[in-house]
């Protein structure tokens, strides 16, 4: 090779190594909207929740714990957060013991249901465990209910969700909705977008195994109702147009996981019929964290890679501002009392 041919190929895996340095950099910094952290510290934990309340603990991507004293109830529980590396080139499974951690940080002794949004490994991966550790009953679509069979719970642990039919868990009335997953994307020549001809795993899955393996399988949302007040909560950025047509929430938590990346077309309208629909006093983002960083590190905003948090948290906090809803940002293990 000429001395001309090896400076341009140096100088070529130079310009390859810098770009994927930026790309793995976070999409935003997320001290810089402190103005809105509201969180009670991790020890507030151990506090005594006022009757007719509910604290919400945010535990990363779209995993929250919702706790009125008596009973516990559980979206996704995704806590292992193998990392990029490993979840790029091998197979994954629970970390047993940072499960085991995190449901000691956060409090998790009453836990009763689980309710899985949708079956990507960054969401279903550790319900399974979970349930086997607190004996709580596992709700999800058909692929969840296969994942759940592959971690070894039994069929009385496992419950198919049926859309609009109430479950009541304690206090808590959840409604499951028909939802759409995040509009699709491909990084590194993976893609999440659903294979029209293996919609739902058919078969259990056991662990370990590769992140594509966890299939969609059907995205929901949850209307959490508790005495008089209610809960929306959305793990993905995408919408049902008029889906939301009648429902009000007191609190919204609100996925915007790549809503920086989509068009303000999409922006616009996906707040449309989320926010202005239901008009919450309050909304709570989700699923803008980087969930290939255990949660024993404070949170940081999703990589650039894969996402533009910076865009999509400023058009919330201008949004939610302009129409009177306060915005408010939870950090990981950080709680709030609703109502």
């Amino acid at each position: 090779m000429s001395i001309r041919g090896s400076r341009s190929s140096f100088f070529s895996l130079l310009t390859a190594v810098l770009l994927m340095q930026n790309c793995l950099t976070s999409s935003a910094n997320i001290q810089d909207y402190k103005e809105h952290f509201i969180g009670n510290d991790p020890k507030d934990l151990s506090s005594e929740i006022p009757k007719g309340k509910v604290r919400a603990v945010f535990l990363g991507t779209s995993s929250i714990l919702l706790d009125d004293g008596e009973t516990q109830i559980l979206t996704d529980g995704f806590f292992s957060r193998p990392s990029l590396f490993r979840t790029m080139f091998s197979k994954i499974s629970s970390d047993e013991q940072e499960i085991k951690y995190v449901m000691l940080l956060a409090g998790i002794k009453r836990l009763k249901g689980i309710l899985v949004c949708h079956s990507h490994y960054d969401h279903s991966m550790d319900s399974p465990f979970i349930a086997k550790e607190t004996g709580a009953k596992l709700y999800g679509s058909l692929s969840t209910v296969q994942i759940g069979k592959g971690g070894g719970l039994p069929d009385e642990q496992l419950a198919l969700f049926q859309p609009g039919k109430k479950i009541q868990i304690g206090k808590f009335k959840i409604t499951v909705l028909n939802s759409k997953h995040t509009p699709p994307f491909k990084i590194l020549g993976k893609t999440n977008a659903a294979d029209p001809n293996r919609p739902d795993l058919t078969e259990a899955l056991s662990q370990p195994a590769k992140a594509e393996d966890y299939i969609e399988g059907g995205t929901y949302d949850f209307l959490v109702e508790h005495g008089k007040h209610s809960i929306l909560i959305k793990g993905s950025t995408n919408y049902i147009e008029n889906a939301w047509e009648g429902l009000k929430a007191d609190v919204l938590f609100l996925g915007i996981a790549m809503l920086g990346k989509q068009e303000e077309e999409f922006r616009s309208k996906y707040y449309e019929e989320t926010v202005t629909k239901t008009s919450p006093k309050m909304v709570i983002p989700v699923h803008w964290d980087n969930f290939f960083k255990p949660l024993s590190s404070p949170l940081e905003p999703n990589l650039s890679l894969g996402d533009d948090v910076k865009t999509g948290m400023e058009y919330m906090i201008r949004k939610t501002s302009q129409d009177g809803i306060q915005f408010k940002i939870l950090r990981g293990f950080e709680s709030i009392l609703l109502f």
